[in-house]
Formats: structure tokens, C-alpha cells, sequence
């Protein structure tokens, strides 16, 4: 065993940041860019993380992937990748498809270049035969990523694996073991970007090198990034030893020699050193006795792959059994699979040959081949075992061969079919029949292809809606919704306020819900008098999903979260928690001044269980603007506070009695009911009855927020009243309130309809800038800090009003070219109007002319018309 993957496999984690920080420093001095050799590696100081820790997720953007021809690179690699990615996009070539490159990124062996050892299941370095890649061809396989695709990606490092999950398409796009990554970098010059070197596996069976180029947002995550790699090889590395401790063979000279080198303090002998010597001792005791034979041990150390001595393996070592001793069926050594040959030279196939066949690999000759078979036998092994292919046919037994061989029957050997001719009408015939049931068999596919998305499609909506309805809808309400929704052009058609109110107090079909709140806000649109100030960004969100986000860290942190009990968003970066992130991270880069807040997981998530992805985030952009929700999620949370004055303001008018109670204990609004508006009551309440709140949402907009605060306040009045505790009201308040019951909650519901406090929200919020321009006036006996503390808070007082003035501006201004462009309209539209008036004003004059032409030439005819128009014949 070697001493020095033991003496430097806690080390291993080191390399990453070693490598990065040479090749940073090789660049700065202008020097050429090579890396640390992995001998010059300090001793590791980290200590060991919990395997826990390592569910670590980031967002990366995938650059694409480039073949190298070695397991090592030079620091620069990364850079060079990026390069040839710009070369193959600036020249138009499609990235879809690998490009052949005359000149490779890097195929020069540097065994100076450090590397992230690769781990096996023993924690060990498994050497890869480079067959894959022919450097001498000098040709290196650059593919780079469409950018008219989504190439953003989640990446996972767990304890033992690395994954890259596509959150487009909700599936793993890469999946890699710690065993499989040979490299991990970061880039020089592109300091945002970082790759790694992994062996991948071709048809054929060869390995062949490749690395992977990422981009990220900024260098502090490349850093992130390469450092949770580096705890989690480390962690891996410590496990994966403490594994094979009681695994290692007590017989083998390697293990001896490495006990050895452990009891030796402070010898760090090398491994290279070592073999070359035994090399040496070797060569010379075979220059001196040629005569002696070779031992196994010698012949390992030689390089004879093709010996059966000690095979240097990445999981354990195996020890030949002595030519004089055949095993028995009884003490049989199992078979032990060959992760991985040596570098030198590839995996033969009479390798795989002697690892697959237990005979061979034992020396023992096989009974079939020793035994000679009867012609009787010969005919029935020839039956048993027939002929699959003209390549299996030249291949006789050679066991056969030599019976028939000693027999002298010539009568025995395998005599060819008799192919039959068929004629062209039958041939014909054949292929039609091909044709047709290959015809058929794809239409089947399509069909099967089409069921099993229809119940791909029902599972997932029913797993979605599986909450409990609180006010179940009857089938008259269904039916009237139904008929709206029916409705065609109901996007511009103006409803019945009354009627959508009613509609909506007797109910809404869980089944339609999402179809109704789309069209709840295009009705909400087209009532308002004053539009709302849209979104300065109007990047379509196809494209917004294709951009990074540097609000990654605080999104994938609340996916686990939000709503972890509902069966839709439990699976970590399942196809729920992968759309909800897609929709928070498309508002995060649609809104910078709000980015991401927590409790905006929860308003998405009830709206992408009722909607699709892109509804849900279109109906998320109608909450934030049209219904004004954004102003509460913005940094300073000013509106935030208003509201926690408003609501004390309402239970100061509505339930006296509480508020006092309330008040002696020191028990603000902001202690329990910040939750309330941040999520719009989801992170505590029943799927059900949020359901309902957001139905009225939809209605009448963001003060039923605190129409549902007062209500469930006021009906549990009596039961707050009876604590005596902070404690204890609080945790009643956030605990014992949301468990209500059906019952309970559809009356809240009904008050809620019910109640109109519009005009005194308005009022509190004019109370509340008042009290704040009173608190801002300065005493006179304030020393000179404070009147300036008092002066900057005025200052930015101001500098907000100043900003809520200058966008009530831009609404009105916006309101006033509306109304321009309508006036303009309704001009245009007269014009119209006059000019088919004197069309038709024109051709009612010619009908006149031409009427009076027709009775002039009937008259002198001799017919006549009476009054009423009836023709009078003239007496004969």
C-alpha cells in the first residue's frame, strides 16, 4: 500500500485552494503559470464538518464542457476554456452540438500539476487509464451551452456526490462521485468561474477526461464554493479511511511497510523515492543471478501489468494463491471487482478476462477443456449452445476442436444454414409489414407518450390541491363561475361588481381557483380609476429564469421552509421547490429595490399550487403592484410599520377592551402580526383558509389583511383576555389562534365580506405622518449631536416623501397620458365617425336622385303610385 496516499490523504482538501492561490500568484508576477506539486502541500488544519453539512445548493451558470487529455491541469485551464467558449460563440458556430479543435486546451503530461485526488469507496486514489484521449492526435472536443437556452443550474454538493439540477427542466442534469473528480479549479482572470476534471465513460468502454467550466455571480461565491468542496473531500477522505482500517489485508509488504513509516516520527519518505529503489535492488539481484525467478512483488514494482502478483487496486489488495494448492468448491475465494488499472497502460481485454473468469485468474484449467466430451455430447452442446452471430461462429470451443480433432469425424463439425431465396413480391410483402407495424408501434408510443402526461398532469393538480376546503362550493356557484370564465373577450368585459361579490362570498371551486383569481385581477385592472406604476424591467420571464441571481443564498435556504409539510414542496429540489425557486428568483431580478423578503415564498407558493409557473408569477406581479403588497417588502419597511399602527388604531376603536389589555402588557402588533402581512397569513394558518384570504384578496385588495387581523382577534377576545403573561398571549395568539375550526373560519371569512374600513385606514395612515412630523420637531435643550441625529432622521423623513411625491408623479403622469391617448382616441373616433356620416349622407342623396329618376320614367309609363306606395294599374 502506498505511504504516500496515507501520509497526504488528509491533506487532499488542500489542493484546491493551493493550486488557486499559485496560479493567482503566478499571474500577478508574470511568471509562467504551474502549479504546486502535491509534495509541497501543508499539513491540513481543518477540522472534521458533520456529513450533514454538506446539502450545500448554489446557483451556477453552465459554461459547457471541454475534453482535456489529462486527469491534471495547469491553473490557467479554466481561462482557456472560457476562451475557446467566446472563440466558438463569436464565430457563430452552434453550441449544441461538440466541436472538434485542432489544437487541444492542454494535453502536455505535467506530473508538477497538483489534483484533487479521485475517492473510492476506500477513500483511496484509483489511477484512470487515459485510453479515452490520444494525445498525439492532438484534437480536444470543446462544447460549449447554448445561450438561447436556460443554462442555469443548481449545484449540490452532498457527502459523497455532486449534483447539477436543471430547475427548467426539474431534472438531474449531472451526476458525479467525489471517486470520479480528478481537478477542481478556479479561474485567474475570470475570477467568477471555476470547473473540475471528471472521467467519463464512452461507448467502447474507454474513459476519457473532461472538464467543466461554471460561471457565477460574483468571486465571493466562487470562494464559497471551493471551500464547501474542500470540507466536503475532506469529510469524505476522514470516512472513507476510518473505513478501511479494518479492511486493509495484515499480510501485504505495502501495509507492513506503511506501519513501518507510521512508527518512524518525522520520516516523510516518498513513494517515488521508494520504487525506484526497490527498482534498483531489483535490477541488480536479477544482473547478478539471472537465474533466480521473479517475484511477484518485483514484477509489480517492474510495471508487468500481465503478472498475477500484487495488483495495486483503489478498494483493498488481493494475494494470489499458491500454484500447489487448487481451491475447492468449499474454500473458493470469492472474486473481488478491479475499480481501476494502473495509468501506464489501459484495461486489456484478457484483463477483464482473467478478473471475470475465476479459473484463469487461479490458473486452473477449466473441466470442460480438460475433459473430453462423447460424439453424442458434442451434438447436444452444439444444440444447446447454438451459433448467435457470424463472429461467435469462428469462434469455436477450442475444447471441441480438439475431440473432433482426435476423433477424426469429420461429419461433426458445424455445418452452415441453407439460406432460402424468397422472391421479390415476397420480399416486398416483408417490408410493408415492417413498415406498418413500425408505423404503428411509433403511434402507440405517441399515445402512450400522451396518457401518461394527461396522468402525469391530473396527479400533480391533485397533490397540489390537497387541502381542506373550508366553504364548500354548491353547483349552482359552480356553474355561475363557469359561466364567466366561459365568457369570450372576458379580459376587457366589465362585470358586475355585485355579482363577482357575491360569487365570491358563496364560494370558489377549488378545482377553478386559479382560472378565478386570473380573472379576479383583470376585473381588479379594470375597475381601477388610477393605474398602477408597472415594473420599470419588462423582461419577459423565459428570460429572466436564463440570468443569475444574487439572491440565491436567502431563496434556497426558505424553499425547505415553505409550507414542509404539503406532499407538493417536501422533496428537496423537487419539482415544487425547483418552481418556486424559479419564481422568486425571476421576481428577485424583475424588482432589485425588493429583490427576495421572506415571506414572498409563501405568497408564490399558494399561488403556484392553484396556477401554473409563469400564471403564478404573473399573478405574483399583479399582487406586488396593482395590489400594492410591494411597498411592505421594500428595505426601510416603512409601509410596514404604518400598517402595524393601523391595525393598533382598529383595535383601539373596534375592541377597547382588548387593546387595553393588550397595551399592559407591552404586547405591540409587530410581535405576532408582522407574519400576518409578510405571507398574507400562510406560514401559520390552514391551506384551506388561505385559500379563502386570498379570494378576497383578489376581490378587494391588501386591507383584507386587516379585516382578517380584526376579525380573528375580536372572535377570540375572551380568550386572550383570560392570560395574564406575555408569554402566554403570545404564544396563544401564534400557536392556539391559527388551529381553528371549519366553522370558526368561515364566519371570519363572513365578516370579513362584510366589513368596509377603507376610510379609516386612510385616516390612520394621515394620523400616523402627522405623529411622525410632531416627533421630528427638535426641543430646545437638545445638545448639538442629537439636533444633528434629529436633523439627518428629518432629512431622510423628507428624502422618502420626496420619493412617494415623485411617484405618485409618475402615476399621475401616467394617468394623465392615458387620458390623453383616450381623448386622443375618442378624437380619431369622431373623425371616423363624420367622414362615414358624409358617405352616407352622399349616397343617401343618390338613392333620392335615383328614386325620383324611377317614379319620372314610371309616370310616363302610365303606372301611378298611391300614397302608401301601392302601384295602381291604369283603367283599360
Amino acid at each position: 500500500m502506498s505511504p504516500e496516499l496515507f501520509s497526504f490523504s488528509p491533506q487532499v482538501p488542500e489542493i484546491i485552494s493551493t493550486l488557486r492561490q499559485a496560479g493567482k500568484n503566478s499571474a500577478r508576477d508574470g511568471s509562467s503559470e504551474t502549479g504546486t506539486s502535491l509534495s509541497a502541500t501543508t499539513a491540513s488544519t481543518t477540522h472534521a464538518v458533520s456529513p450533514s453539512a454538506f446539502a450545500k445548493k448554489f446557483e451556477v451558470l453552465f459554461c459547457g464542457l471541454v475534453s482535456v487529455a489529462h486527469k491534471k491541469a495547469p491553473p490557467a485551464l479554466i481561462d482557456e476554456c472560457i476562451e475557446k467558449f467566446s472563440q466558438l460563440h463569436g464565430s457563430g458556430t452552434c453550441s449544441g452540438s461538440p466541436i472538434t479543435v485542432k489544437s487541444p486546451v492542454f494535453f502536455k503530461k505535467d506530473p508538477s500539476f497538483p489534483s484533487l485526488h479521485a475517492l473510492d469507496e476506500n477513500g483511496l486514489s484509483p489511477e484512470i487509464s487515459n485510453s479515452g484521449m490520444d494525445p498525439a492526435s492532438g484534437s480536444a472536443h470543446v462544447q460549449p451551452t447554448s445561450q438561447q437556452e436556460n443554462r442555469t443550474m443548481l449545484f449540490m454538493v452532498g457527502r459523497s456526490q455532486i449534483y447539477l439540477v436543471s430547475p427548467d427542466t426539474k431534472k438531474v442534469a449531472i451526476e458525479k462521485s467525489f471517486k470520479e473528480i480528478s481537478f477542481c479549479s478556479q479561474g485567474i482572470r475570470h475570477v467568477d468561474h471555476f470547473g473540475f476534471i471528471c472521467r467519463e465513460t464512452v461507448e467502447g468502454g474507454s474513459c476519457h477526461f473532461v472538464c467543466y467550466v461554471f460561471q457565477c455571480t460574483d468571486e465571493s461565491l466562487v470562494d464559497e464554493i471551493m471551500l464547501t468542496l474542500k470540507q466536503a473531500f475532506y469529510v469524505a477522505a476522514q470516512q472513507q479511511s476510518a473505513k478501511t482500517q479494518n479492511q486493509q489485508c495484515d499480510g501485504c509488504p505495502m501495509q507492513q511497510l506503511h506501519r513501518l513509516c507510521e512508527r518512524i516520527e518525522g520520516w516523510t519518505l516518498s513513494w517515488n523515492f521508494l520504487t525506484k529503489r526497490i527498482k534498483r535492488i531489483v535490477k541488480l539481484r536479477l544482473r547478478l543471478d539471472p537465474s533466480l525467478p521473479p517475484s511477484p512483488s518485483s514484477s509489480f514494482l517492474l510495471g508487468d501489468t500481465k503478472s498475477q502478483g500484487f495488483r495495486r487496486r483503489a478498494s483493498s489488495y488481493s494475494h494470489p494463491p499458491t500454484p500447489t494448492s487448487e481451491p475447492s468448491a468449499a474454500n473458493k475465494p470469492k472474486l473481488v471487482r478491479h475499480y481501476s488499472v494502473s495509468t501506464d497502460t489501459p484495461l486489456q481485454s484478457n484483463d477483464v478476462a482473467a478478473l471475470s473468469s475465476p479459473s484463469a485468474a487461479y490458473g486452473v484449467d477449466s473441466p470442460s477443456c480438460s475433459h473430453r466430451h462423447s460424439w453424442r455430447q458434442q451434438i447436444f452442446l452444439r444444440v444447446a449452445t447454438p451459433q448467435k452471430s457470424s463472429d461467435t461462429i469462428g469462434k469455436r470451443d477450442p475444447c471441441l476442436e480438439v475431440a473432433g480433432g482426435a476423433s477424426g469425424d469429420s461429419s461433426m463439425r458445424a455445418v452452415p444454414e441453407e439460406r432460402v431465396r424468397r422472391s421479390k413480391e415476397e420480399l416486398r410483402e416483408l417490408w410493408q409489414k415492417a413498415i406498418l407495424q413500425q408505423i404503428l408501434l411509433q403511434r402507440m408510443e405517441r399515445e402512450n407518450q400522451k396518457l401518461q402526461a394527461s396522468e402525469s398532469n391530473l396527479q400533480n393538480k391533485r397533490l397540489k390541491l390537497d387541502y381542506e376546503e373550508i366553504t364548500p362550493c354548491l353547483k349552482e356557484i359552480t356553474l355561475v363561475w363557469e359561466k364567466m370564465l366561459a365568457t369570450p373577450g372576458k379580459a376587457k368585459v366589465k362585470f358586475d361588481p355585485e355579482t363577482i361579490h357575491a360569487a365570491v362570498t358563496q364560494g370558489v371551486p377549488r378545482q377553478h381557483r386559479g382560472e378565478i383569481w386570473k380573472f379576479l385581477s383583470e376585473q381588479f385592472v379594470l375597475r381601477q380609476t388610477v393605474p398602477s406604476r408597472p415594473p420599470s424591467n419588462h423582461t419577459p420571464y423565459k428570460e429572466l429564469l436564463k440570468q443569475l441571481t444574487s439572491q440565491q443564498h436567502a431563496i434556497l435556504i426558505d424553499l425547505g421552509r415553505t409550507f414542509p409539510t404539503h406532499p407538493y414542496f417536501q422533496a428537496q429540489l423537487g419539482a415544487g421547490q425547483l418552481s418556486l425557486y424559479n419564481i422568486l428568483k425571476a421576481y428577485s431580478l424583475l424588482d432589485p429595490e425588493v429583490g427576495y423578503c421572506q415571506g414572498l415564498s409563501f405568497i408564490a407558493g399558494v399561488l403556484l399550487l392553484h396556477m401554473g409557473e409563469e400564471d403564478a408569477f404573473n399573478m405574483l406581479k399583479f399582487l406586488m403592484y396593482d395590489v400594492g403588497l410591494r411597498k411592505q417588502y421594500r428595505p426601510d419597511m416603512i409601509i410596514l410599520q404604518i400598517q402595524m399602527y393601523q391595525l393598533s388604531r382598529l383595535l383601539h376603536d373596534y375592541h377597547r377592551d382588548l387593546y387595553s389589555h393588550l397595551e399592559r402588557q407591552e404586547i405591540g402588533p409587530s410581535l405576532y402580526a408582522t407574519p400576518w402581512f409578510l405571507t398574507a397569513f400562510a406560514s401559520h394558518f390552514p391551506l384551506g383558509f388561505v385559500a379563502r384570504v386570498f379570494d378576497m384578496l383578489f376581490l378587494q385588495g391588501s386591507e383584507v389583511i386587516f379585516k382578517v387581523a380584526l376579525s380573528l382577534l375580536g372572535s377570540h377576545k375572551p380568550l386572550i383576555l383570560q392570560h395574564e403573561s406575555l408569554e402566554s398571549i403570545v404564544d396563544f395568539i401564534k400557536t392556539t389562534l391559527p388551529n381553528l375550526g371549519l366553522v370558526q373560519m368561515e364566519k371570519t371569512i363572513n365578516q370579513v365580506c362584510e366589513m368596509d374600513i377603507s376610510k379609516q385606514l386612510q385616516a390612520y395612515e394621515v394620523e400616523y405622518h402627522v405623529l411622525q412630523d410632531e416627533l421630528l420637531d427638535t426641543p430646545p435643550n437638545l445638545s448639538h449631536h442629537q439636533r444633528a441625529a434629529q436633523l439627518e432622521r428629518t432629512n431622510q423623513s423628507l428624502r422618502q416623501q420626496n420619493l412617494d411625491l415623485l411617484e405618485e408623479l409618475q402615476v399621475s403622469h401616467a394617468r394623465a397620458c392615458s387620458l390623453e391617448a383616450q381623448v386622443e382616441a375618442l378624437v380619431q373616433g369622431e373623425m371616423r365617425l363624420k367622414e362615414q356620416l358624409s358617405v352616407l349622407e352622399q349616397e343617401k342623396k343618390h338613392l333620392a336622385s335615383t328614386v325620383t329618376r324611377l317614379q319620372d320614367l314610371l309616370s310616363t309609363l302610365g303606372v301611378h303610385f298611391s300614397p302608401d306606395g301601392d302601384t295602381l294599374t291604369p283603367p283599360i
